[in-house]
């Protein structure tokens, strides 16, 4: 059954399937084949043509294991939850890049509030080399505690409620005199002009940390791309390196300045 109580099947006019799942995804940001094919009593060979379809006609973007909606919304953003569910193969690879920037003895800052920083802390945490980590990101802060070769910075602030950010003061002012080497970001849309958030206070402690760092280096998958939030968080020559996964299409790419920001992209298996 789908939200609207209708069954799907596999012998279903492949365009009225496809209607049932655009109106889906109205609604919903994301969701891998097997949530859909269990969901929508279909298999997952079907749900993969079908998406495989509503891509190439611009409605999503696939990612591995599943699809995204294009964002329609300046203001939309999904729930912790469900960014956890959503691109897990690309965030691995893209994190796994980010660790291969870390040297020995480096300062750097670690964004708030994104899955992909939650997971770069868990890898950093494995890491047996001296690190200086600022972060204003709760989960962050925890991974990294009680590590003897991790020195640890948490500016402080006040926790938004449903996630784990810490925002506003003193956090803001005392970023102000931080200088590290390197700032690794996330960004709720990116496009060829700048890097944009959802919530405004948000934004204001990623220009905080953003004008700290020497270098800043954006972790983003390519769903983000392309779009635009309500906010901007700053321009994206002030980005130095964009680590991200090979959905986003070298027509695109082609679309942001040169030589900065360069582009690291990973490469992921083919969809689900």
């Amino acid at each position: 059954m789908n939200d609207n109580g209708q069954a799907l099947h596999d012998e279903m006019l492949p365009a009225e399937r496809r209607d049932h799942l655009i109106e889906w995804f109205r609604t919903n940001q994301a969701g891998t084949s097997q949530d859909l094919a269990r969901m929508f009593g279909i298999s997952l060979s079907t749900i993969r043509r079908d998406l495989d379809q509503l891509a190439s006609e611009g409605l999503v973007r696939r990612t591995h294991g599943g699809a995204v909606a294009i964002r329609s919304r300046a203001t939309f953003e999904p729930s912790t939850d469900q960014s956890r569910r959503t691109a897990v193969e690309e965030k691995r690879a893209i994190v796994q890049a980010a660790l291969g920037l870390i040297e020995p003895d480096q300062s750097m800052l670690i964004d708030s509030g994104a899955v992909i920083c939650h997971m770069l802390a868990d890898e950093i945490a494995r890491l047996d080399i001296p690190l200086t980590v600022v972060t204003n990101d709760l989960y962050v802060a925890h991974a990294l505690a009680y590590h003897a070769n991790i020195t640890l910075i948490v500016p402080g602030g006040t926790c938004r409620f449903g996630s784990f950010s810490l925002l506003g003061e003193p956090g803001e002012t005392f970023l102000k005199d931080i200088r590290c080497d390197t700032c690794f970001m996330s960004s709720a849309a990116v496009d060829e002009t700048s890097i944009s958030e959802t919530h405004l206070e948000l934004v204001q402690v990623k220009r905080a940390m953003i004008a700290a760092a020497r270098d800043v280096v954006l972790l983003a998958e390519s769903s983000r791309f392309m779009a635009r939030a309500l906010h901007r968080t700053a321009e994206i020559d002030r980005v130095g390196t964009i680590i991200t996964d090979n959905g986003l299409s070298p027509e695109d790419r082609e679309k942001f300045p040169s030589p900065s920001p360069a582009f690291r992209i990973v490469n992921v298996a083919a969809k689900g």
